[in-house]
Parts: C-alpha cells; structure tokens; sequence
C-alpha cells in the first residue's frame, strides 16, 4: 500500500542517547566547491555523546541505531520489507576496531550484516508512527529473534530535543525456552525526559538497567542510573547520579564542559567525494547476495566483497558443508524488485596477499609513530631497554635522534602499548648491522622498512629510503608456483604441534623459523607449492587452520595466523651474492613479496565466486591515500604529519592513529589501566581533503562521538547532583511486551517474506 499524499513519515531520534544530554554542537563546515544538491553537502551527519553512563545502556543505543539505519520513515505505510543491518556500525567496540584499523587488519571491519524484518505505518498526520521489527539474532550461539515496537508521536525539535516516542523491545529464544536468552526493556522520551528500563540474562550472566532523566526545559536536567549485573564470578553493582545546565554536566563529583569547542571528538565513518561534483567515491568492494541451502526453503542474505563472504553463522556452517554451493547476486536498478544471478561459490581455508612497495624518505615521516622489534644486546639500542621486545618510536628530524616513547606487549588479556612518562633516545645504529629497521606503522598503512643496513656517520634523513606497503589479494588463478619462507614459516605439522601442545612439552609458536632475523641456511629455507589457491608445504599438507576452539586459549592467533614474507625467487633473498645464504630483510628490496593468512574468521579466509563462464569476479582492493594532518593543539602528537589512509567503500575509511581514553574522566589515558577504551587519537576535520596519486577528494564526517571535556569542580558549583530519594527509577512494570501475543503491544508474528532486502544499512534500494 502506498502512502497517501496527507501522511507523513516521521524520523525517531538516530542518534545515540548517551544520556540524551544534548551538547552544544560546533558548526558544520560550510562547503563552497561541490553544488548544494551534491551528496557531499545533503549527506546527513549525526553526533551522539559518550560518557560513562553510555555504558548501561548499550542494547538500547544499538536498538535506536538499528532504528535509522532500516529507514522506517521512508517506507511508511509499504508493507513489510526486509532490511539488513551492519552490526559493527551501531556497536561501539566494533566501530574502535574498525576505525583504528591498519590495513592487515582492516578485513575485520567488513560487514556484518543482522536481517531485521520491518513495517512501519501511520494511519494520519495527526496518529504516531508505529514501527514494528523482527531482529534475527544469535547471542552465544542461541538463536534468537528480538522483537521491537517503537511509536513516534513528534520528532525531535528545538523546543523537544528528544521528540515523543516509545520504544519496547522483547528477545527470547527461537526454541521457546527463556533460561536460555531473555532480553526485555522499552525506552520513553517526551518533554519531560528520558525513561530507560532493561533486564537481560544470557547463561549464567544476568543483568538490570534502570535510568531516570528529568529535564527542566530544553537545557538542564538532572537525573539517575542504575546498573546491576550477577554472574558465576560474582556480582557487581554501580550507580550515576548526574545534573546538567546550559554550560556543565556533573556525573557525580566529575565535572564536564558542555561545549562542543572544548570536547573531544571520535569519528567513526567518514565519506569521501569528488572534489569537483561532490559525488560519492564508490568502490567495487562487494554486493549483497542470498543464499538458500541445499534442500531448504530458508533464504539468508549477506554480503560477498574484498574480505570475504558474510553470512549468518547457520547459513555460512550450511554453505561449507555443500559441495559447490551457489548464492545468488543481489543487483538493484530502481524497479520493483532486483534482479538476481547466480554464481558458484569458493571457498578456501587460507588467502594469499601481494605486498607492492611505496617509498618515503626518514624525513617525511618525521614524527610518524611505528613499531619495531627488538631482538639481542637490546642494551645497544637504548639503556635497560629488554630483549625480544617491540618498542613504540619516531624518528625526530629537529634532532636527528630516533625517540623511543613505550613498549608493546600480549597476554592473556589481549595487546597493548606501555607509554614511558618521558620518551628515550634510542640508536639507528643498532640496526645498521642488522638489515635495518623493520616495524609497523598504522599511520603508513602496515609494514614499514627504514633502510640504515651499512649506514656511517651522520645519516641524512633525506636521503635514507623509508619503504611502506599497499596489499592486493591474490585470486588462485594468480597464484605463483612456488613460494620460499625464512621467518615465521607455518607448516600444517608446526600449526598441530602448537595447538595440540601439552604442558610437558610446550610450543611457543605455531611456525616453523620463528623470529628467524639472521642468516638462513638454504637446508632451512621452508619452501611451499601453491595449488587450487592453497598454500601447500613439502609434506605436500595444506597450510591452514580454521577451527576458532583449536585457537582460544592462543589470544594473540584470535585475528588469525599469518605467515612472514614470502619470496618467488630465492636468489631474491641471497644475504650476499654467492654466500648460499639468505636474509627475510632481503625482501624490502623488492617491488612485490606476499604473505600468506589463515584462520577461523572469515577475513582470514578467501571467498569469491565464479560466474557461468568459469571466472572469478574480483573485487577492487582498499584505496590508499595521503592525509596531511592539520597543525594545532587539537591534533596532538600528529600535528603537521602525513599519513596513508584505507579506503574501503563509503563510510570505511581506516588508519587515524589511536589512543586510549578514561571513560570515566573521558581524558586520555594508558590502555593499561582499567576504564579505558580505545578511540581515533583525532578527528579529520570538516572541509578536508586527501590525495590518490594526482588526483585530490573531499573528506566529510558522517557519525562523530562527543566527549564533555573534564573541568575543576568548582565550575559545577551551580549543579546538585539528587538522591536516590529524589529519582523515582523505572521498573518493569511498566514495561509493554512486544511478543506477548495476549497483550495489548503485541506486534504480530514475524513475516514470512521471499523478497530481496530493500534497505541495506540506511539505504533504500527499490
């Protein structure tokens, strides 16, 4: 059913609550080049606070992202219609991950797609618009559908931040049983305030979520959260009591400013435009496709692109277990409905990339941060620096001295950077008899080489060849024949040994010539064939390893296993001409070398399909460009720096710097110390422009996250933060199940519907 000309669709509020404490926002940069109905001026920016109380109610600012990105308001009164919806966009830690990635880690931020079955109407202008969804969800393995029913009686508006609207949502378990997975909660905001109320419990974890936001006016409020969670470790419990004004926010005894001049800001998704139209810059990075398992009915929708195949942990273990299993494209062209082509599917446990070689000189990365591996006598690096250690450094082009500025290390509960409290000086000289210096920028987009091997006296900075890396995939037709290793081999019996290791035998590495940086003898060169797009090594076994269990007690193999470089040519590696014997740091010379990547995740694995001709259909690979980061205080550390961003398809764009923040003082802070969460270390700021070679774009922030910036106490002095007595908090009485089919919320069964997705994260397709 169509829309009538006299009903209008009604926008919720998109952007995240954090306590739905408005801020002041600073202006949005004015555009002169692009015309007025370009895409880089009529792209919609959202802004959203973080602040520690965001953290209680996670699921409810998911759901309300989940709510903009299916489009209700644009398909008011159509019928039910299937939307996909990109998890890692609405969810906080995946947006960290996926902001701060290099480019060896970017695949992890692919899509992930959720299918949310949608119907949204409004019988009149002067009735709410009602949204009823069905969220396909697995929690643990528990396959779950979420139900939600949100009413809209007025957007949001200058005198009404937060508009009128209610949002109830209910998830239980596809198998009936609520022991397994309950989550039941609603939200209600009007001119009064913000009303939140959640209550899960997954296995043995438990949890409750009350918040009361009271606000006086359109400018100050005060208000209380409580948040209480029980687990088989024990139970915990905290609570915020906060007040704001015009000017301040007090959360308890921290005071915040309210201005966005002084916040910190962290952006999660960036456009990039032509800088003469202002149109979308594009990638053939993917497309959506459908899958129907062998003798199924179920259709599951996902996304086929550079990283791999993305499906629903079902439909992906369905599609596996298939010999040549099929999925079908998804392409829209404005009609009806899309048209549909099948391909055939492959699959394979491991993939295979091309390194091709950029250049800098030192002095044009002065300032850039990079990792590098420290190995014996670390003494001659810097004093009481340690053994087998990464270091964090840059190379200070004023004082011509390598700063050393932390360590790097793992454990059990992940990875992380030591900064010192003053950076040291270290030696380039350390690395002049050991090939040079070999690190890792996220700033250059991954590998890095500085070329001091033989370097006497005093090293010219602008002469001294610095070598970073853009990465291609290779498709198995591509492959090359044969392929030698020195450093950090992996074979199929060293991958066995160390994942089925035992504690009176015990194996520090799942390669073969682990940390292997000297000399290697030709006996000891690990050498592999390649065959139907699988490494293979000299037990003629495949290298690779996808079983996620055989891994989790290995964190630092979580993302997966890749192997060090990989040359086509010994005589490549020779250490000296003639001297039989071979050199891994040989391989910064060269245009190309290749890595090989497997593991249980599905950007470590290689995916793509063959269309009816027997080809593959290739995908275009992240673009690089070259960001030059403004002076100021704002941009910290990176003022004046040029680095190389990742540019994945709209929305993507990868490799700012990171750092850690306080998500209680919202000021940065060791990743080391507890309440911390990693963040982009700046934010690319409106009007700004990379480059591609010759050719220049237009950079726009799409989602930004604002943090108050912590102030004295005294600057609060007008606020009082109230008592529990003062806060009357919601309960679940007043709760309104969406799946009770006897109660008065009830939203119906979900649909059954064979029609392709017609909003894929936001966007309408048809």
């Amino acid at each position: 059913m169509k829309m009538s000309q006299r009903t209008r669709p009604m926008s919720f509020t998109r952007s995240q609550l954090a306590l739905a404490i408005a801020v002041a926002a600073a202006p949005i940069a004015s555009f002169a080049a692009p015309g007025s109905d370009s895409d880089y001026v009529t792209d919609p920016q959202f802004s959203f606070v973080e602040d520690a109380t965001s953290r209680g109610i996670g699921m409810v600012n998911m759901i309300t992202c989940f709510i903009g990105a299916m489009a209700p308001d644009q398909l008011v009164n159509q019928g039910d219609y299937i939307a996909l919806i990109d998890q890692g966009k609405c969810d906080t830690n995946s947006r960290s991950n996926s902001s701060n990635s290099g480019s060896t880690n970017a695949g992890a931020s692919a899509a992930d797609y959720m299918t949310v079955y949608v119907n949204s109407s409004r019988e009149s202008n002067t009735t709410p618009m009602v949204t009823k969804a069905w969220f396909e969800d697995s929690n643990e393995g528990i396959e779950s559908t979420i139900f939600v029913r949100a009413s809209a009686t007025s957007a949001p508006s200058d005198d009404n931040p937060y508009g009128d609207f209610r949002l109830d949502f209910r998830g239980r378990s596809d198998s009936g049983n609520d022991d397994d997975f309950l989550l039941r909660g609603y939200l209600e905001a009007g001119t009064n305030g913000v009303t939140f109320y959640q209550e899960e419990v997954a296995g043995d974890h438990a949890s409750t979520t009350a918040l009361k936001l009271n606000t006086e006016g359109t400018t100050s409020g005060s208000g209380r959260l409580y948040m209480v969670e029980e687990s088989g470790f024990g139970n915990s419990d905290s609570e915020f009591s906060f007040a704001f004004n015009d000017d301040y926010f007090l959360r308890d005894s921290q005071c915040f400013s309210r201005d966005a001049n002084d916040a910190a800001m962290s952006v999660w998704r960036y456009g990039v435009y032509d800088a003469d139209t202002g149109e979308r810059v594009e990638l053939n990075s993917g497309f959506p496709i459908e899958y129907t398992p062998s003798g199924q009915s179920t259709v599951y929708h996902g996304y086929l692109g550079y990283y791999g195949l993305h499906l629903p942990p079902e439909a992906a273990t369905a599609l596996a277990a298939e010999d040549s299993p099929e999925v079908e494209r998804v392409e829209y062209g404005g009609g009806d409905e899309p048209t549909r082509t099948p391909y055939e599917v492959v699959q394979l446990g491991g993939k295979l990339m091309k390194y091709t070689r950029n250049e800098k000189t030192l002095a044009e990365i002065d300032g850039v941060r990079f990792t590098v591996f420290v190995a014996d006598n670390a003494s001659a690096f810097f004093a009481n620096a340690e053994n087998f250690q990464q270091y964090e450094a840059y190379w200070d082009d004023d004082s011509s001295t390598l700063k050393v500025t932390g360590s790097f290390g793992c454990d059990s509960n992940g990875c992380s950077n030591r900064s010192f409290d003053t950076p040291v000086n270290g030696s380039l000289d350390y690395f002049v008899t050991r090939g040079g210096v070999r690190g890792w920028s996220q700033s250059l987009g991954g590998e890095l080489y500085i070329a001091v091997e033989g370097l006497s006296g005093t090293p010219d900075s602008s002469a001294i060849e610095v070598t970073y890396r853009s990465q291609n995939l290779v498709y198995p037709s591509e492959m090359p024949g044969t392929l030698y290793c020195l450093n950090d081999c992996p074979t199929a019996s060293s991958i066995n040994a160390f994942v089925n290791q035992t504690d009176q035998a015990p194996v520090f590495s799942p390669m073969e010539n682990s940390n292997n940086w000297g000399e290697t003898l030709s006996a000891d060169v690990v050498e592999y064939t390649t065959l139907d797009g699988l490494l293979v090594d000299g037990n003629s076994s495949e290298v690779e390893i996808t079983d996620s269990s055989a891994l989790e007690n290995f964190p630092q193999y979580h993302h997966g296993l890749r192997s060090g470089r990989l040359f086509t040519s010994l005589d490549d590696a020779e250490c000296q001409p003639s001297s039989g014997t071979y050199c891994d740091h040989k391989a910064f010379n060269l245009e190309t070398y290749y890595v090989w990547e497997t593991g249980p995740n599905s950007w470590n694995q290689f995916a793509a399909v063959k269309d009816d001709e027997g080809e593959y259909v290739e995908f275009d690979a992240p673009w690089q460009f070259s960001y030059t980061v403004p002076e100021g205080q704002r941009y910290g550390q990176f003022a004046g720096q040029q680095i190389v961003l990742e540019y994945g398809g709209f929305g993507n764009l990868w490799g700012i710097p990171g750092q850690c923040v306080n998500f209680v003082t919202n000021e940065p802070a060791s990743c080391e110390q507890q309440n911390t969460r990693y963040v982009p270390a700046f934010a690319i700021p409106g009007g700004a422009t990379v480059t591609r070679g010759d050719d220049t774009y237009l950079v726009k922030w799409l989602d930004r996250e604002i943090r108050f910036a912590k102030r004295d106490a005294s600057e609060c002095s007008a606020l009082t933060v109230p008592t529990a007595n003062e806060v009357t908090l919601p309960t679940v009485d007043d709760y309104q199940d969406p799946s009770d089919e006897n109660g008065d919320n009830y939203i119906g069964a979900k649909p059954t519907l064979d029609t392709a997705p017609r909003v894929i994260h936001g966007s309408v397709k048809y």
